[in-house]
């Protein structure tokens, strides 16, 4: 079923989200991603021939240019027109009641509710009993109209979701999101699995409930370098290639790619993590505590290792996004490159 066939055109629906939005800046926004496209692709084709590898269109990046780390590295804290741009297309993607819910600060819990329904309807509706159970009725009955409305949020629209619901969360009080929480940590256990989306909601709001509370405490940088952090710094990168890459051989050549992008040597080898989640909780408080240029540094070599297959995908993304969230470096938003956001 077409979920967006009978909503307004996606020009309208950015104008409502963006209201200065010009069709013609959506036509420089295409423009100017096939312009860095074709410089990508011309970046990676002569550097394989410097290489003295033959070339083909098998090889070029394909779609990645806009998540070069370069650009993305400039746009941290200082997002540009086509930055915007970009959010408020994927925003208006969305269906209207779901996204005109996750920007409202008193139905944003129930978004967050729904991005975590299980496809599973055993699982969903011990979910939504449980919903009702913490948070309410009127609550369950809200995640109810919004799976009636986009059926199950699929992975491409999780994160996007996120990206809109949390700003209007922050805007409750501390009490209210304490339960929220709660609640998230609950429905992430009812299936008995955490997926790498369900951790990055539920440490988010657990960042953003403590530092709520103890502002005098929250520090967005340290004095601490990446040679004194090196461990850290190369488990981090070979959680983010193995989760992001199916074949061990790509997620080894993502790997040595973030860590020549660190100048630590590509000689290392991939490390095994047989448990990410207790990894992520020790190592990323430490590396929190780096300087802000080293923090410049290690964000580049993540987002390396995230491109160096020229295709982006939501679990990257999302695993990206909490390393990134955690160690307080805001990241613009971003989407799959392997999922096109447009009316059908």
């Amino acid at each position: 079923m077409n979920l967006f066939s009978t909503h307004p055109s996606l020009t309208d629906r950015i104008s409502r989200i963006e209201p200065g939005f010009k069709t013609e800046d959506l036509d420089r926004l295409a423009a100017g991603m096939v312009r860095d496209k074709n410089r990508q692709e011309k970046k990676f084709a002569a550097e394989q021939e410097r290489a003295g590898k033959k070339t083909g269109r098998e090889d070029k990046i394909g779609g990645a240019g806009w998540m070069d780390p370069g650009n993305l590295i400039d746009q941290i804290g200082h997002p540009n027109l086509e930055g915007i741009l970009m959010a408020a297309t994927v925003a208006a993607s969305i269906p209207e009641n779901i996204r005109q819910s996750a920007q409202s600060a008193e139905w944003a819990p129930e978004v967050l509710f729904y991005t975590l329904l299980d496809p599973e309807s055993e699982i969903r509706e011990q979910q939504l009993l449980l919903i009702a159970q913490r948070m309410g009725s009127d609550s369950e009955a809200q995640v109810r109209a919004l799976l009636k409305a986009g059926n199950v949020a699929s992975e491409d629209q999780r994160l996007p979701l996120l990206e809109l619901a949390f700003p209007a969360l922050k805007r409750r009080p501390p009490e209210y999101v304490k339960r929220v929480l709660a609640t998230v940590q609950k429905l992430v256990e009812l299936d008995g699995r955490i997926d790498v989306f369900e951790y990055l909601l539920a440490r988010v709001i657990a960042q953003h409930l403590w530092e709520s509370q103890n502002p005098g405490k929250t520090r967005i940088s340290g004095n601490k370098t990446l040679k004194g952090l090196r461990a850290e710094a190369i488990r981090i990168l070979g959680i983010l290639a193995s989760h992001g890459h199916e074949s061990q051989p790509e997620a080894e050549a993502a790997f040595r790619a973030g860590m020549k992008s660190l100048g630590m040597g590509e000689e290392t080898s991939l490390p095994r993590t047989d448990d990410w989640i207790s990894t992520l909780d020790a190592d990323l408080p430490r590396l929190d505590r780096l300087r802000a240029a080293q923090k410049q540094n290690l964000v580049s070599a993540l987002i390396t290792t995230v491109t160096h297959d020229g295709k982006t995908i939501a679990l990257e993304l999302e695993l990206l996004r909490v390393i990134c969230s955690l160690i307080h470096v805001p990241l613009p938003m971003m989407i799959p490159a392997s999922k096109e956001y447009q009316d059908h």
